[in-house]
């Protein structure tokens, strides 16, 4: 299936199998209801990825059925973007690896550059109102606070660090309802997300060295220090997904 789908602010056309809409998408769609009526209050799903895995496109693809199926109850999705800290902020502000003092700005994606705070707050809230949410606007580059009004009973959160094994980030994933975690080859990550920065302007000699110097590291510590999901899907390099 093709399908046009809105996606960090940007409409994008995006191709799943259908084998996978009929095996795989559908009945997760389906299972988030059925969790849904189970509990009886907001069902709250956390899709954790590596970057560069389409994450992002999966979780609005996923609203996208929702939307189209009658048997299922509408999901929200809420992107984890949005919790960064402002630019101001990682401007001003300092971490220390290997004795080595680095700029938060220069790290900007890593998992110390969100306010861990903030969403832990947001999640809670999730519960028992309908809070707003924030949101990382891509032309300011900066993140947005009470830009979405959460109305839905389902809500997805998509982001890289949702089940990262580090203190306070390891206790996350008891504040959601169901944990899905995408896991793939990293060098099929590089190619991806160093031809992404090509498409945005970089020069390949920038894109790499962009890649090797931050993204590569967040690709590997979410792949390789995430905690187990209640469900793991394999993507494939062709896009598809398997079961793991």
């Amino acid at each position: 299936m093709k399908v046009s789908l809105n996606v960090s602010g940007f409409e994008t056309e995006a191709i799943f199998p259908d084998k996978d809409i009929e095996q795989i998408h559908k009945p997760l769609v389906e299972k988030f209801t059925r969790l849904f009526e189970q509990k009886k209050e907001r069902t709250i799903i956390f899709l954790c990825a590596p970057p560069g895995s389409g994450k992002s496109t999966l979780a609005a693809f996923w609203e996208h059925l929702s939307h189209q199926q009658t048997n299922v109850e509408p999901l929200q999705v809420l992107p984890f973007d949005g919790f960064h800290y402002p630019n101001e902020i990682l401007d001003s502000n300092y971490i220390v690896r290997d004795e080595e003092k680095i700029k938060l700005r220069t790290i900007k994606g890593s998992h110390e550059t969100f306010n861990l705070t903030s969403l832990i707050d947001k999640l809670k809230q999730l519960k028992v109102k309908n809070p707003t949410w924030p949101y990382y606007d891509r032309n300011l580059h900066d993140p947005v606070d009470d830009a979405i009004s959460v109305d839905k009973n389902i809500v997805v959160i998509e982001g890289n660090w949702l089940l990262l094994n580090e203190p306070v980030w390891n206790g996350l994933h008891e504040l959601a309802d169901f944990t899905i975690f995408i896991d793939t080859d990293a060098k099929f990550l590089e190619e991806r997300l160093v031809n992404r920065k090509v498409r945005g302007g970089t020069t390949l000699e920038e894109a790499v060295e962009f890649y090797k110097n931050s993204d590569s590291k967040n690709v590997d510590r979410v792949l390789d220090n995430s905690i187990p999901a209640d469900l793991t899907l394999f993507m494939n390099q062709d896009g598809s997904f398997q079961i793991n």
